[in-house]
């Protein structure tokens, strides 16, 4: 999906991967790293499917395998077995949306941006994350009753972490007077769950647009707080 910016919240640039004093050149240490996120990024995208048409329960190592045109022992190179992977696909939605937070946040110190701006950019970032990792959301919302109690534990700590970095937005937007909200930490609570519902709101080919989706989330979450 492709999401227009707002002009006023540049993204914040992605660090480079080649170092001033290193001429461009890369060593066999530097792009291990990438190779072994790009497998794993792979597992995953094919494992969110899999899981999203068969279901965690039904869905086999040997299923992933096939899909993949590899084999069991590559899987368990990357991931100790099916529940991590599942840990993995559940925490995806949550990790991405706190990264963007920060890339936010961070292009909103450099320029001043009004606190209204930094919260109608970081709603309609995450609701672009929601749509772009639909399957992901999904398959959380079906089998978290699947996860391993810690895995569990960690994505609604992290879930938690999501909200009230939210609330310390709307509480930046009450202290310069653009919104009046009772209870900041309760309303982004509604804020966090409004945008979860969006995983009943589309599914990849259907008659409504992603785009159209994000923005009717972005403008219900910022009616919350009693901004058009």
């Amino acid at each position: 999906m492709t999401r227009n910016p707002t002009p006023a919240l540049p993204a914040a640039p992605r660090r480079s991967a080649r170092h001033a004093d290193g001429a461009g050149q890369t060593t066999g240490r530097e792009i291990r790293p990438g190779v072994v996120a790009f497998k794993r990024s792979r597992i995953l995208e094919e494992a969110s499917a899999l899981f999203y048409e068969k279901g965690y329960e039904t869905a086999t190592l040997d299923m992933l395998a096939d899909r993949l045109s590899a084999t069991k022992p590559f899987l368990y190179t990357y991931f100790k077995g099916k529940a991590a992977i599942l840990s993995a696909i559940c925490e995806m939605g949550v990790t991405e949306s706190l990264a963007a937070l920060d890339r936010i946040e961070a292009s909103s110190a450099e320029i001043g941006a009004a606190p209204v701006d930094l919260l109608r950019t970081s709603l309609r970032e995450v609701a672009g994350i929601i749509i772009d990792r639909i399957e992901y959301l999904v398959v959380y919302q079906r089998e978290m009753m699947n996860l391993e109690r810690g895995d569990a534990q960690r994505i609604l700590r992290l879930r938690h972490e999501f909200d009230l970095r939210i609330g310390r937005m709307i509480e930046a937007c009450m202290r310069d007077g653009s919104i009046t909200v009772a209870d900041a930490p309760t309303m982004s609570v509604w804020i966090g769950g409004l945008l979860s519902w969006m995983t009943y709101c589309y599914r990849p080919g259907s008659a409504r647009s992603g785009e159209a989706v994000v923005e009717q989330a972005v403008k219900a979450c910022l009616r919350l707080v009693g901004l058009d």
